[in-house]
Protein backbone atom coordinates (compact mmCIF):
# COMPACT_ATOMS: atom_id res chain seq x y z
CA UNK A 1 0.00 0.00 0.00
CA UNK A 2 1.37 3.16 -0.94
CA UNK A 3 0.78 6.64 0.18
CA UNK A 4 -1.99 9.16 -0.69
CA UNK A 5 -1.34 11.57 -3.26
CA UNK A 6 -3.25 14.08 -4.61
CA UNK A 7 -4.88 13.51 -8.21
CA UNK A 8 -6.29 15.26 -10.89
CA UNK A 9 -8.67 14.15 -13.80
CA UNK A 10 -10.72 15.95 -16.30
CA UNK A 11 -14.28 13.23 -15.66
CA UNK A 12 -14.88 11.80 -12.37
CA UNK A 13 -12.91 8.68 -11.44
CA UNK A 14 -14.15 5.73 -9.84
CA UNK A 15 -13.25 5.35 -6.58
CA UNK A 16 -11.55 2.30 -6.86
CA UNK A 17 -10.44 1.08 -10.21
CA UNK A 18 -8.31 -1.96 -11.17
CA UNK A 19 -5.08 -1.55 -13.10
CA UNK A 20 -3.37 -4.98 -12.77
CA UNK A 21 -4.14 -8.23 -11.97
CA UNK A 22 -3.70 -7.81 -8.14
CA UNK A 23 -4.00 -3.76 -7.69
CA UNK A 24 -6.37 -1.09 -6.96
CA UNK A 25 -6.12 2.69 -7.67
CA UNK A 26 -8.62 3.57 -4.13
CA UNK A 27 -9.67 7.06 -4.38
CA UNK A 28 -10.96 9.36 -1.55
CA UNK A 29 -12.73 12.82 -1.01
CA UNK A 30 -13.38 13.08 -4.80
CA UNK A 31 -14.55 16.59 -5.45
CA UNK A 32 -15.15 18.87 -8.47
CA UNK A 33 -13.29 21.74 -9.11
CA UNK A 34 -13.95 24.98 -11.13
CA UNK A 35 -11.20 27.38 -12.73
CA UNK A 36 -12.10 30.32 -14.20
CA UNK A 37 -10.77 31.51 -17.41
CA UNK A 38 -7.29 33.18 -16.96
CA UNK A 39 -4.40 34.35 -19.11
CA UNK A 40 -6.09 32.95 -22.51
CA UNK A 41 -6.66 29.87 -20.96
CA UNK A 42 -10.33 28.53 -20.90
CA UNK A 43 -12.59 28.18 -17.87
CA UNK A 44 -12.47 24.43 -16.97
CA UNK A 45 -13.31 22.03 -14.62
CA UNK A 46 -11.63 19.33 -13.06
CA UNK A 47 -11.76 16.84 -10.34
CA UNK A 48 -9.47 16.54 -7.78
CA UNK A 49 -8.81 14.04 -5.15
CA UNK A 50 -6.63 11.32 -2.90
CA UNK A 51 -5.84 8.49 -4.59
CA UNK A 52 -3.03 5.45 -3.93
CA UNK A 53 -2.25 2.02 -5.03
CA UNK A 54 -3.32 -0.58 -2.83
CA UNK A 55 -2.92 -4.22 -3.53
CA UNK A 56 -6.25 -6.48 -3.56
CA UNK A 57 -5.54 -8.47 -0.67
CA UNK A 58 -4.95 -5.46 1.28
CA UNK A 59 -8.01 -3.27 0.29
CA UNK A 60 -10.52 -6.84 1.24
CA UNK A 61 -8.40 -6.70 4.70
CA UNK A 62 -9.29 -2.88 5.00
CA UNK A 63 -12.93 -3.82 4.03
CA UNK A 64 -13.50 -6.73 6.59
CA UNK A 65 -11.99 -4.57 9.33
CA UNK A 66 -14.39 -1.58 8.73
CA UNK A 67 -17.45 -4.08 8.81
CA UNK A 68 -16.25 -4.93 12.20
CA UNK A 69 -19.03 -3.57 14.55
CA UNK A 70 -17.27 -2.51 18.01
CA UNK A 71 -20.13 -3.35 20.34
CA UNK A 72 -21.11 -6.13 19.10
CA UNK A 73 -17.60 -7.33 19.23
CA UNK A 74 -18.01 -5.88 23.52
CA UNK A 75 -21.13 -8.12 23.62
CA UNK A 76 -20.00 -11.60 22.71
CA UNK A 77 -16.83 -11.54 24.52
CA UNK A 78 -18.89 -10.13 27.80
CA UNK A 79 -21.13 -12.85 26.38
CA UNK A 80 -18.57 -15.64 26.44
CA UNK A 81 -16.63 -14.21 30.29
CA UNK A 82 -20.38 -14.73 31.61
CA UNK A 83 -21.11 -18.13 30.18
CA UNK A 84 -17.77 -19.41 31.07
CA UNK A 85 -18.15 -18.12 34.78
CA UNK A 86 -15.87 -15.28 34.90
CA UNK A 87 -18.79 -12.57 35.72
Amino acid sequence: MKEWKEERCAVRPDELQLIAQDTYIQRRDIREVSHEETDGVPAYTEFVCESREIGISEYEMLKSIENISTQEAIDNYTLQLIEEGVM
